[in-house]
């Protein structure tokens, strides 16, 4: 097939992306492949029908663009926002967050999807930046509440990752995968856009512009300039400079380093320190955990394990995972030859392994973790091992984190970090690199992304340090509509926004008050109080029996037995009450108030008290 240039408006087409708009069936039990087969498993990508001619001129505007955020601002997490004008919707990004300690019991959060359910007959595409969890996590949900034939368009491994999970969901055959590339340009009815390679901690990133009847906006995208990253895939600033050239209406940009002065480190960094360690650890196991999702420092570590003629050995399932699509997709090579099951690594020399592993954050589960509790019976830790955590803690990990390195080396281990080595660096730009693509692009509106509120803040100072105007930048908290044109910017009012929680196979079932009972329950125990009511005689035959778990500590034993001091108050309140002829629900009132007041009163306590009246004949 022929590339065309994007400016000529159509629709570019890569048959070395092995995505198509028509994906092939696929059977209702996943069929096993090898990590190691690069051989793709999908057809090749049909042609597609050529969008309107000269997609990037419009007549007069007939309203405004408006840009909606679901997520991902005053936030980390959970990226997701909507573009429309007229009768066409597109949506940027379908993210999820991790539960807060406030959370108990819930996976994941995902953005209140409400809006774009009632107006689901206006979206024309989804738009991809990549393969990340806050930006492609919440796709199956999206997809199963809209119940609608979704066009998705992305890079081959951020398409890839996406494909995985609607295949766990089982809603692979509603979406219709379209892969891009740098330059790629697409027309989506009033929207066209264009995807623009940008460098980040997951190969296939890109930043979109978006061009509308009204003037182009540009979204960044999760971004940092690196001159020298691996895979030699540098940001294409050029491209930046020249849609900046043609005017650019409103710049979106992220904002995560926006606290950091100077420039990002580059990959290559983390490669020389890694080369160091390799050639260091001479006789001694290397065991390395990094990102799963970062597939470019992986690939680099699996090459310097074949440069020193080292066995690798994989540990853990989202590692074994991205390695899987990455080679599916073309993104990594892998020789076979190298690679040694984790089960049989005892039967390779300390000196000539390598083990790759999960547990960068201090995840319960991961193999790290388990390794340095002791309970991982494949890898036993010592003191011929050096372990790098190829990672920084993400904030709210730190504390998970040095409880492994402490545990690491306890067993003896040599632990190298970024606290200690160039072992990490960021894929988020600092204030230079800020500086330099809002210089390049010279917006007319500027709207900062991709942060805490703090965050969002800090970027807009520093934006008008650059001269840019107070009254044309926006912060925005979830659920604003901000309305925009060539004359128009201003917030106009808020849509359905929040978070929705999903706990197994429950999305959006868990509320306010089941949170505030599981706190409750963590933090006071539960109490469990049972009588038996004979109803035709009017009296109670059994109980109370008191069942409890936290709810009282050793040092309580001083004021007696609380235990039987509960029963006896419930006891001489039913007594008092009559509640042999009363109504179930107010004996179980009436139970709960004098305990929780016993609770409240005697021990300055506030357990969850559940009673229970069981009928018997």
């Amino acid at each position: 097939m022929k590339k065309k240039n994007s400016s000529d408006g159509v629709l570019n087409t890569y048959p070395s992306t092995n995505l198509s708009l028509t994906q092939p069936k696929r059977a209702t039990t996943p069929t096993k492949q090898s990590v190691w087969d690069s051989k793709p498993k999908h057809s090749q990508p049909k042609q597609q029908p050529k969008p309107q001619q000269n997609p990037l001129k419009y007549t007069q505007p007939k309203s405004k663009l408006k840009v909606m955020f679901l997520g991902g601002v005053g936030e980390i997490g959970k990226n997701m926002t909507v573009f429309e004008y007229g009768d066409s919707i597109v949506v940027l990004d379908v993210g999820m967050a991790f539960p807060g300690s406030d959370m108990p019991g819930v996976d994941i959060v995902i953005p209140d999807m409400t809006y774009l359910v009632e107006n689901k007959h206006k979206i024309r595409g989804v738009l991809l930046t990549h393969g990340h969890e806050d930006h492609i996590g919440a796709m199956p949900f999206l997809v199963q509440k809209l119940g609608i034939k979704l066009d998705v368009y992305g890079t081959k491994l951020t398409l890839g990752l996406v494909e995985n999970k609607l295949f766990e969901h089982n809603v692979l055959d509603k979406v219709n995968l379209v892969a891009v590339s740098d330059k790629s340009v697409v027309s989506l009815a009033d929207f066209t856009a264009e995807f623009i390679h940008v460098s980040h901690s997951v190969a296939g990133s890109v930043a979109v512009c978006l061009r509308t009847p009204v003037g182009a906006v540009l979204h960044t995208g999760d971004f940092k300039i690196d001159y020298t990253p691996l895979g030699n895939e540098i940001m294409n600033l050029s491209r930046f400079a020249e849609i900046g050239k043609q005017g650019v209406l409103l710049l979106m940009s992220e904002s995560t380093n926006v606290e950091k002065t100077g420039y990002t480190m580059s990959e290559s960094v983390v490669k020389e320190t890694l080369n160091k360690i390799f050639h260091d650890a001479k006789g001694r196991r290397l065991i390395i955990t990094t990102f799963a999702s970062n597939v470019d420092r992986v690939g680099m570590i699996i090459e310097l394990a074949r440069q020193y003629k080292r066995k690798i050995a994989i540990s853990g399932k989202s590692m074994v995972k991205y390695i899987e699509t990455a080679v599916r997709v073309g993104q990594m090579t892998l020789d076979e030859k190298i690679i040694v099951d984790i089960d049989k690594i005892n039967s390779v020399e300390d000196g000539k392994l390598v083990i790759l592993s999960t547990g960068s954050q201090g995840e319960p589960m991961s193999a790290l973790t388990r390794m340095a509790s002791g309970e991982f019976n494949k890898v036993q830790i010592g003191s011929n091992d050096t372990i790098v955590i190829s990672a920084s803690p993400i904030p709210g990990n730190e504390r998970d984190v040095y409880n492994v390195i402490n545990k690491l080396y306890r067993l003896g281990a040599v632990v190298v970090y970024s606290a200690l080595s160039a072992v990490h660096v960021s894929g988020h730009a600092c204030q230079e690199e800020l500086k330099l693509v809002y210089t390049l692009v010279k917006p007319k509106y500027f709207i900062p992304v991709h942060g805490e509120y703090r965050h969002l803040k800090q970027h807009a100072m520093l934006v008008e340090q650059l001269n840019h105007k107070p009254i044309n930048v926006i912060i925005p908290d979830v659920g604003d509509c901000v309305e925009l044109d060539g004359s128009t910017f201003k917030i106009i009012g808020q849509i359905a926004s929040g978070d929705v929680m999903v706990d197994g196979l429950g999305v959006g079932d868990v509320g306010n008050i089941v949170l505030k009972d599981r706190l409750s329950l963590a933090e006071e125990g539960i109490l469990v109080c049972v009588v038996g009511l004979n109803r035709k005689e009017r009296r109670f035959v059994s109980g109370p029996e008191v069942i409890s778990r936290g709810c009282f500590f050793a040092g309580d034993d001083a004021l007696g037995n609380p235990a039987e001091q509960v029963k006896q108050i419930v006891e001489e309140e039913l007594v008092k009450n009559d509640c042999a002829t009363a109504s179930i629900a107010t004996i179980k009132t009436c139970m709960q108030r004098c305990i929780k007041k016993y609770f409240r009163v005697t021990l300055k306590r506030n357990p969850v008290v559940l009673p229970i009246v069981m009928e018997v004949e």
